[in-house]
């Protein structure tokens, strides 16, 4: 009989451990770093777009795994904008394709980067102001 092993402690050890050799208080960019450490930040960027709780590292929106997280906020987004027509009608295109960006742009995964602290990850960027109606 085979057993089969629980890998999550074996994942946020190795989390935990990137988040070690690697802190984000350090000035050095990412460009500026070794293959190994680029390879922990990538792999800490994998482990944060799926597990949940380690997101919030980078993301403190982001409780779930940022992955899923991102693809809630676009549901929701659509959710929202479907509410808004049916409630105000297609006359206020401008708030439905606000509601719409706010959800499907910014980032859709963390990056070695965003886990070194060169970039922020936007999982819920700010809506542009829509054009006023003539």
């Amino acid at each position: 009989m085979t057993r089969h092993r629980n890998n999550v402690p074996l994942l946020v050890a190795l989390l935990l451990a990137v988040l070690v050799i690697a802190p984000r208080a350090n000035a050095v960019s990412y460009d500026e770093r070794s293959t190994a450490q680029k390879a922990g930040l990538t792999t800490a960027a994998a482990i944060m777009n799926v597990i949940p709780i380690t997101a919030t590292w980078v993301a403190p929106k982001c409780l779930p795994g940022y992955v899923f997280c991102k693809i809630a906020f676009a549901g929701i987004s659509v959710v929202g904008a479907a509410e808004h027509v049916f409630l105000a009608g297609p006359i206020d295109d401008g708030q439905v394709e606000s509601i719409l960006y706010k959800g499907f742009a910014g980032d859709w995964y963390v990056t070695g980067r965003n886990v070194a602290g060169d970039v922020n990850p936007e999982p819920l960027p700010d809506a542009p102001t829509p054009a006023p109606a003539p």
